[in-house]
């Protein structure tokens, strides 16, 4: 017989050898043809090919073909050289529903029947030890019309701006569909479909209490409601601040830390030199916080808590730094000159230590009688433009020291 018939939407394991086995995936009813996903050391896929002359062998083992989803048969091939080539027919309660022997001629059609939620069909021999070729064996059917029943284990917890949903997978069903009401007992309305058995709603407002139900379904129809459930979304605290850095300045310290999802702000809380535990130096703070005023040299350790609707966290770890004064490195020199003349350079520290030596060696009688000072800006057409003081010309100078920014 040609097999021309559609491939039914089932995936089977078989239960040989350990490996798995697949259907051809066609949603249309027809035959159902069973070909392993990986041949076994013995396969047993010759036996469904639909070649009359191709044939698997049994003796003492039996090969089993187990359906996803239960299925309805409306008939078989079954084609092996001996009657004692046996075929049973298992329901979803691992009861044999049918049975039939090999027909030892090629039989002009399918043998028709009639056998409902067929889970699994087996194959064997009446006779073990005496081998047995088993040339075809083909089943039709389509699914069996199985709506699942109400999902089971439905439970909800509330957490900050969501409900997380969770239920026992409820067998035959393709999907759920969740369904929520503000009032004990509904209406309900769907708000997801959902091909898993958990969901998390964060279409909920914080302190509103929320009820919920869910129904499971399949292609033949939709289950009554789950047992209904509640929960309600509130806001917690946030979580403490991590990573707290303290660096210190002069006469301050900066303040960093990570930000903590769901807080409105920070609080700044200092231990000082004289310790006496953390006093509160800083409210409301977001982002960063400069901790100024403090005395260079001293030690200052800090914590900082998060804040929000719901309280403040618990502190974060510890950060201590002790403020140092900057080290100047600019000088700004301002030098009179004879007849009332006056110079002034912004210079490098070294650049006006180099200046004060020479003034010092030359009021000694050394070195030569001008300095020149070299000017980086202003330069116009010039390469480069430099002053020479001239050693007799200077009635006085002043050195001002400054850290440059």
């Amino acid at each position: 017989m040609r097999k021309s018939v559609c491939m039914i939407a089932l995936v089977l394991s078989l239960l040989f050898s350990g490996m798995s086995a697949y259907a051809d995936a066609n949603p249309a009813p027809g035959m159902l043809r069973w070909l392993p996903a990986a041949p076994p050391s013995a396969p047993y896929f010759a036996a469904t090919d639909g070649n009359w002359q191709t044939f698997e062998t049994l003796s003492n083992e039996s090969v089993v073909w187990s359906f996803a989803r239960p299925v309805d048969l409306t008939g078989f091939i079954f084609y092996a050289d001996s009657p004692d080539a046996q075929l049973y027919m298992i329901d979803v309660y691992g009861m044999v529903t049918a049975a039939a022997g090999a027909s030892t001629t090629i039989p002009a059609a399918p043998f028709a029947i009639d056998v409902s939620k067929v889970k699994s069909v087996r194959l064997t021999s009446g006779n073990p030890g005496q081998p047995i070729r088993v040339y075809e064996l083909d089943v039709y059917g389509s699914l069996a019309p199985i709506a699942p029943l109400a999902p089971g284990g439905l439970g909800a917890i509330g957490s900050d701006g969501a409900v997380q949903l969770h239920w026992y997978p409820e067998l035959y069903a393709t999907g759920y569909r969740v369904k929520r009401s503000p009032y004990a007992g509904g209406p309900y309305s769907v708000v997801q479909t959902v091909y898993g058995t958990q969901f998390r709603d964060e279409s909920v407002v914080n302190g509103t209490p929320y009820y919920y139900t869910v129904s499971a379904f399949n292609e033949f129809g939709e289950s009554a409601n789950s047992a209904p459930v509640w929960a309600y979304p509130y806001q917690s605290a946030p979580a403490a601040p991590a990573r707290l850095t303290a660096v210190p300045g002069d006469g301050q310290v900066l303040l960093q830390w990570e930000t903590v999802t769901g807080a409105v702000y920070y609080n700044i809380k200092r231990n000082g030199p004289n310790g006496g535990g953390y006093a509160t130096v800083g409210q409301s703070v977001y982002g960063y916080y400069t901790d100024g005023s403090l005395a260079n040299g001293s030690t200052y350790s800090y914590i900082v808590t998060a804040l929000n609707g719901a309280g403040e966290s618990m502190p974060s770890a510890a950060a201590a730094a002790v403020p140092i004064a900057a080290v100047p490195d600019r000088v700004l020199l301002n030098i009179s000159l004879a007849g009332g003349d006056g110079k002034e350079y912004d210079l490098s520290a070294a650049e006006a230590a180099d200046f004060i030596a020479w003034y010092e060696n030359r009021s000694n009688g050394i070195g030569t009688g001008a300095y020149p000072f070299i000017q980086s800006g202003n330069r116009g057409p010039f390469a480069t433009r430099t002053d020479y003081i001239v050693f007799s010309s200077i009635v006085a100078f002043g050195a001002n020291a400054y850290k440059a920014k």
